[in-house]
Formats: C-alpha cells, structure tokens, sequence
C-alpha cells in the first residue's frame, strides 16, 4: 500500500528536520529532478558518437606538417636561439 501525502503535510514534515538534514533532502531532489536516467543514457551515447565523430573527421584531415613533436623541436631551438642571442625579435 502506497501512502499519499499533501504538500502541506510533507512540508511540515521536513520542516521537522535540523538544517543539515534539510539541506541534504533539497539537494536530492534537485538532483533527480535535474537528471532522468533516460537523459542521462542518451547524453552519455551522444557524447560517444561526437567523438567518434570528431576521431573521424581528424583522419580524414590526414597527417599534419610539422608534427606536434617536430612543432616541439622547432619552438626549442627558437628559444634557444633567442636565448643565446642568435636571433632576436
């Protein structure tokens, strides 16, 4: 058997409550309200076929020129230059 309460009733109810305990209760039922689990397992899928996706769109770019790591090496031996006074800006 499944009780029913009123508003009101359930309202003096937690107004029973020390604050902490209040403060728990209201920040659960945000939480439920604010995620349903079939938004949640679709947000989840969604996000999984975005970056595959995205993994998709990168290959199909193809290799980049320079690479991050030559990119890397490049910035080095500027600094270095620059640091060295070979080069200045």
């Amino acid at each position: 058997m499944q009780a029913t309460i009123e508003y009101e009733q359930a309202l003096a109810i937690i107004r029973q409550f020390d604050r902490p305990t209040r403060a728990r209760l209201v920040a659960q039922v945000v939480q439920e309200l604010a995620v349903e689990p079939d938004d949640l397992g679709r947000r989840s899928r969604e996000a999984w076929e975005r970056l595959a996706q995205l993994r998709e769109e990168f290959a199909q770019m193809g290799p980049v020129s320079p690479s991050p790591a030559e990119q890397l090496e490049l910035d080095r031996q500027h600094r270095a230059d620059l640091l060295e006074g070979k080069i200045s800006e």
